[in-house]
């Protein structure tokens, strides 16, 4: 189970295989179309990330059902790195780039890996790179989510990821293009307990 939390409460949780746990790095798959669990109003409707973050965050939630949509994912964390790389494929296995998740460094539990999401993102492509999010970063200050301090250090720990991208550093050493998951894998499952922190 990767979790993801949020003052203390879990609030997202996917299920995920390992596919290599190393000194260096974790590296875990997220099958499209896996069942998982996210942030969700008190009827069970998950929260429209439409809504401005510091309504979103104010919202009474707990944990609903939802479905890792859209993309098979490979989760690339740096162990006791702030940032994960997220290498992502369409359905139909469309190599379609690099998101990086600022984060906390993941956190062994008896369940798999617990972090929390920094809100601030990155998205690499053919194109190159851009910020992602930053309007919810700007919001989420005022509403005390985050100091000033703590702001700029999410964009110091994105310039990190930065560099390895145009270093050509791990990840980008590699193509990731024609990875693919082993059909044999089973999948994924949302354990007992998985909502308690």
């Amino acid at each position: 189970m990767l979790r993801y939390l949020h003052e203390g409460r879990v609030s997202r949780i996917l299920p995920a295989n390992v596919v290599r746990d190393e000194p260096a790095s974790v590296q875990l798959y997220l099958r499209a179309g896996t069942p998982i669990r996210v942030r969700a109003t008190l009827d069970g409707t998950p929260i429209a990330r439409t809504l401005p973050y510091a309504e979103r965050f104010r919202l009474p939630w707990r944990l609903g059902a939802s479905t890792w949509e859209g993309n098979h994912t490979l989760k690339l964390a740096p162990v006791g790195a702030a940032h994960a790389f997220l290498a992502h494929w369409s359905e139909t296995w469309e190599f379609r780039g690099f998101y990086v998740n600022l984060q906390d460094p993941l956190r062994r539990t008896r369940l798999g890996f617990d972090t929390a999401d920094h809100v601030l993102d990155l998205v690499i492509d053919a194109t190159g790179w851009r910020w992602k999010d930053e309007d919810e970063l700007a919001e989420a200050v005022p509403a005390g989510r985050f100091s000033r301090e703590e702001a700029a250090a999410l964009y110091r720990e994105g310039e990190r990821a930065i560099a390895a991208y145009e270093s050509g550093a791990w990840p980008f050493d590699r193509d990731w293009s024609g990875w693919r998951a082993d059909p044999a894998w089973p999948e994924p499952r949302i354990a007992d307990g998985s909502e308690e922190p």
